[in-house]
């Protein structure tokens, strides 16, 4: 497994690149697959979000949460070992404080929760269709109830 955390804000993150992994690592094991992956989580500001959501889904505002998949389009099933990289997830710092803050929580879970949405598009997840999202609801609930 290989991980890499990159944060282009100047804050303290709560999240630290061991309990990045071990969160992914929960999700793989919750959703019975193996760990032979790598991908990128990249903190960044509402400003980079916004310019990368337009760029790549022509829409002009901020979002929380970005993936970009190396396998898109693709059916795959993650190698037991070696390198095999998912993708990129970039998430906005500034929009993670603000959902916690509207849903009554500390901006750590939101973050976390955040992640692993991202991680589900990677895995080829959806939730463009009210199945798809109640789909990534339910694994979103399962993995964050056993870290």
């Amino acid at each position: 497994m290989i991980c890499h955390l990159y944060q282009e804000v100047k804050v303290r993150l709560p999240l630290n690149l061991p309990r990045l992994k071990k969160l992914l690592n929960n999700a793989l094991k919750v959703m019975n697959r193996k760990a032979g992956w790598e991908l990128t989580v990249l903190i960044v500001n509402d400003k980079k979000i916004k310019s990368l959501n337009k760029k790549f889904r022509n829409k002009n505002k901020v979002t929380d949460v970005l993936s970009f998949s190396q396998r898109e389009g693709e059916t795959f099933n993650l190698p037991a070992e070696g390198r095999n990289y998912l993708g990129d997830i970039v998430i906005s710092w500034p929009q993670v404080k603000r959902q916690a803050k509207k849903f009554g929580q500390l901006p750590k879970k939101e973050l976390e929760l955040l992640i692993i949405h991202g991680f589900l598009h990677l895995l080829g997840y959806d939730d463009k269709t009210l199945k798809g999202w109640r789909q990534m609801e339910r694994w979103q609930k399962k993995i964050l109830l056993n870290i």
